[in-house]
């Protein structure tokens, strides 16, 4: 489990499901990352028990309402975005209803720093697609920049025309120069020991 200033990143839960279900049947979020939004709520629920068993998806819940808004993971990156080394590759959604909050940008930092600290990881790399603009910034402002365009990647369901793919990525030592992570602090807890340490 991880802690932020307003979040608690944690494992998903089957008693996520009415918040799950919420943002993953609305129309801009499942298609922005490349599926379409579910129309079946037991697909959903089905979806949601595998979501549970990754021990690197984290359901980014709102401390002050425990509500679960979205979710970001640490994933094996494919072909297309893998560059050297021990690499893990973030994807993240979010409930249309919290965008514009910082709210990610404060999930995928502390993911970062997570990653970085915790795992060892040599490199981080994340994706969007072009016309996801507000993707991109917000791999920016976690210190995530780009370095690959894969043409043509998928159908852009707002436009129905083939749309670029971006990757975007943070090696270590762009990490450890980067002074947002150096005044960084998280909480990490160890769900088996039971501790809560500052991050520093």
């Amino acid at each position: 489990m991880i802690e932020t200033e307003r979040l608690i990143l944690r494992n998903y839960r089957l008693d996520d499901l009415e918040d799950y279900w919420e943002y993953v049947q609305m129309p801009n979020v499942g298609p922005r990352c490349g599926w379409p939004a579910y129309t079946d709520k037991e697909k959903a629920k089905k979806r949601l028990k595998i979501e549970c068993n990754k021990p690197l998806q984290y359901a980014i819940e709102l401390k002050d309402t425990h509500k679960v808004v979205g979710s970001i993971e640490l994933m094996e990156p494919d072909e297309n975005t893998k560059t050297k080394g021990n690499t893990k590759e973030i994807g993240c959604l979010l409930n249309e209803n919290y965008w514009g909050k910082g709210i990610m940008t404060e999930a995928m930092r502390a993911i970062v720093k997570y990653g970085m600290d915790e795992l060892k990881l040599d490199e981080i790399v994340a994706g969007f697609y072009a016309p996801n603009v507000a993707s991109g910034k917000i791999q920016l402002k976690a210190g995530l920049k780009p370095f690959k365009t894969i043409k043509d990647m998928i159908v852009w369901y707002e436009t129905g025309k083939l749309c670029d793919s971006i990757i975007s990525k943070i090696t270590r030592q762009e990490y450890l120069d980067n002074q947002i992570y150096k005044n960084l602090k998280i909480k990490v807890k160890d769900t088996k020991l039971g501790l809560l340490e500052e991050k520093l």
